[in-house]
């Protein structure tokens, strides 16, 4: 596919770009004279928001003692919505792109997540209180609906104590828009640049004040054409019901079903990338791995019930997930069907002990991950005399050289209480036990070797039966120095399973575990707000990627990695309407007993990597805004973020200078029960790379960031 000439793409880019601010300006500016004739009043800032993930209970995020941060509603509402990180986006300690702007995401929290070959490792993700993470740690973002999110919520540190193991980098707790809560239709209309739309309708209401109901669709695709094989498209349909008791009880029920295609376009070699940064055009991927791509298929269910019996609650959620997925990849296409199935029951109970209220939280959680996949050869590709591939020629299916079927199973108990000895004070403690088995059995007659680079004879995989268990203690105090500060610490732990392919590599592989001491302040005030937080996180069998003998990438534990830093964000309201906020983070994570396995000509060297760096995180990471909104309804937005030099490899022998000042802007007017705005990602045309890895031969890859890029949108209440 050709991939259009860049110089006139830019240009008119920036001619329409041009016209639609000129018309919001205009627009914009009639509000305002509108405004200041009828003397509308200034509304106030709210003060604090309001968590729900750290303690499994509504708590102003003051006096949660943990780092969390709580993206609401209007700044959800003032981005294009194509993926969840247009809204987590500079979030101090928190990394998530993606390569295409389409739902796939890399996230990093803490470096957590850092060797995910694809989805999100190592942090749970929620979708309304609800696991969407699988019990070996995968999460597929595929299937949320982006248009119906009203609230995120980022918890970050080690969280095993209340929602179980592979929750050690952090949460993310997604929040739709409850049934209960609106009432009409919604209309989102967005075109732009490189043919990307996105449609969305959803109605709601209910049925004599007993059954609320929402009823919604959407599609989003995007051909960006500034690269080859690059394309996503996706279609969701959902139904929402909830249904009100006469004694306040209520039941949540969510179905949705998802159909999406994404084309993944790889990277680019050294020379490549530099040609990309000479003429602005992103070149073949580097290598025979033209076609890799993830089409899926999902169906998604849960049920959640709030009971009130006395001074109880009664939490019990029940969900089933089956995914369909065709995923070609290097060496091979992957075809899988999976059924997760899950259920958390919850009890709380208030109660007062010696003149001290508290809350009891006591629960357990199931669940069980079903996977049958079948690995197939690619059908078309060139190769040498020698049999080597030199490239795949389309994404069809060759014969099948494997089978696999893979059962995991979690289990967990958690108990924590919650309690006031004072209106300064808060105290959390709690314990939880984990136990998480492994069953992978499997066929194979054929594989791609990396040093050969071709498909040679293969043995059976070894069947593996294999299993984790560990206790995670956590314990948070908050107290109030005053109305408007709060200090926190806290200590947790967690731990990590390794996920089902690093077990397929390495069976030997050990549980991570992750311990995390932490300080920090809050401060919630009428003019200003901010959080900071100190932190240490010793972590014991670090699972880290390295280069075997042949070629080939492989898992192993590392002794110990220490990882230290600090967090800060805040925002100062120069008028009640305009507000400047930024965030920044210094991360120093090093490996502290750690040996690596090197291959130096047909010899392994072990090299001693203590004392070293962990790749691909910087140092240093911040971000900067400028947001503004009249009550004539005309707002912008402008932000910009960075993220800084960093190593290459475990051995620290190259460092990437990261990117800096990568700026976002959205300008926008509201009427009545009609919006407009224009978005627009990386206005300087910045051409620079979103990571850096080296491969199998050591040799740098670059995955290149997309160009200057908009979307207009319209919005229509009835």
């Amino acid at each position: 596919m050709k991939v259009k000439d860049r110089s006139e793409e830019s240009g008119q880019t920036r001619r329409l770009f041009r016209m639609l601010l000129m018309l919001v300006l205009i627009i914009g500016g009639i509000g305002v004279e509108s405004a200041a004739a009828e003397e509308k009043p200034i509304v106030e800032q709210q003060l604090d928001e309001v968590s729900i993930t750290a303690t499994r209970m509504e708590r102003k995020t003051a006096e949660v003692p943990a780092s969390v941060s709580v993206v609401e509603e209007e700044t959800i509402e003032n981005t294009r919505m194509f993926n969840i990180k247009e809204a987590i986006r500079g979030i101090p300690g928190v990394l998530i792109d993606s390569p295409n702007q389409g739902y796939d995401s890399r996230l990093i929290i803490r470096g957590a997540g850092l060797k995910a070959r694809y989805g999100v490792r190592d942090i749970m993700i929620l979708l309304d209180g609800v696991p969407i993470t699988d019990p070996d740690s995968l999460t597929r973002l595929d299937f949320i609906d982006t248009q119906l999110i009203k609230q995120v919520e980022v918890v970050k540190g080690p969280n095993s104590t209340l929602w179980g193991a592979n929750a050690a980098g952090g949460i993310v707790n997604i929040t739709t828009k409850s049934p209960f809560e609106r009432k009409g239709g919604v209309v989102k209309l967005g075109v732009g640049n490189y043919d990307t739309q996105s449609y969305h309708l959803s109605y709601s209401n209910d049925v004599k004040e007993k059954l609320y109901y929402t009823i919604s669709g959407s599609r989003r695709e995007s051909d960006n054409s500034w690269r080859r094989w690059n394309k996503f498209d996706t279609n969701q349909g959902s139904i929402q019901a909830s249904v009100m008791f006469d004694d306040g009880s209520t039941l949540d029920n969510y179905f949705g079903y998802t159909d999406a295609s994404l084309q993944l376009p790889g990277k680019l070699n050294e020379q490549q990338f530099e040609d990309y940064l000479e003429t602005g055009h992103a070149p073949e991927t580097d290598g025979p791995w033209q076609y890799s791509s993830r089409d899926s298929e999902i169906f998604f269910f849960n049920s959640r019930l709030t009971k009130q019996l006395g001074r109880f609650e009664f939490k019990p959620v029940i969900f089933i997930n089956q995914w369909e997925q065709l995923h070609p990849v290097t060496g091979r296409i992957n075809e899988a069907e999976t059924y997760t199935y899950g259920t958390d029951l919850q009890l709380s109970h208030k109660h007062t002990l010696a003149d001290t209220e508290g809350t009891l939280t006591i629960g357990i959680t199931g669940r069980i991950d079903d996977q049958d996949t079948d690995y197939y050869k690619y059908a078309d590709f060139l190769t040498t005399p020698s049999g080597r591939i030199l490239q795949v020629l389309s994404d069809e299916k060759g014969t099948r050289i494997e089978t696999q079927n893979r059962q995991v199973y979690l289990y967990g108990i958690y108990a924590q209480e919650s309690f006031r000895p004072s209106d300064r004070w808060v105290i959390d403690m709690g314990l939880r036990y984990d136990e998480i088995r492994f069953d992978i059995t499997g066929t194979r007659t054929e594989e791609y070797s990396y040093s050969a680079g071709r498909y040679v004879p293969a043995a059976d995989p070894e069947d593996i039966d294999k299993r984790f268990s560990d206790i995670s203690p956590r314990i948070g105090i908050n107290y109030k120095l005053f109305e408007a500060l709060h200090l926190y610490t806290n200590f947790a732990k967690g731990i990590q399973t390794p996920t089902e392919a690093e077990i397929s590599d390495n069976p030997d592989l050990e549980l991570v575990k992750v311990t995390n001491y932490e300080v920090g302040a809050k401060a919630r005030h009428r003019r200003w707000d901010f959080d900071a937080a100190f932190y240490y996180s010793p972590v014991d069998n670090e699972v880290v990627q390295v280069i075997q003998p042949d070629g080939e990438s492989n898992y192993v534990n590392a002794g110990r990695t220490k990882k230290k830093g600090f967090e800060f964000e805040g925002t100062y309201y120069i008028t009640p309407d305009l507000g400047l906020g930024g965030g920044y983070s210094y991360a120093d994570y090093t490996f502290d007993d750690f040996t690596e396995p090197v291959r130096s000509g047909m010899t392994t060297v072990n090299m001693d990597r203590s004392g070293n760096q962990l790749p691909f995180i910087p140092n240093h990471q911040y971000s900067l805004y400028l947001a503004y909104r009249h009550p004539s309804g005309f707002k912008f937005k402008i932000e910009s973020y960075s993220w800084g030099s960093y190593y290459l490899d475990n051995a620290n022998t190259e460092t990437y200078d990261g990117y800096d000042f990568v700026t976002n802007a959205m300008i926008g007017y509201e009427k009545g029960a009609f919006a407009l705005s224009v978005n627009v990602y990386n206005i300087f045309d910045k051409q620079y790379a979103l990571e850096v890895q080296k491969d199998t031969q050591g040799d740098k890859l670059y995955n290149p960031a997309a160009p200057v890029n908009f979307i207009v949108r319209g919005v229509y209440r009835f």
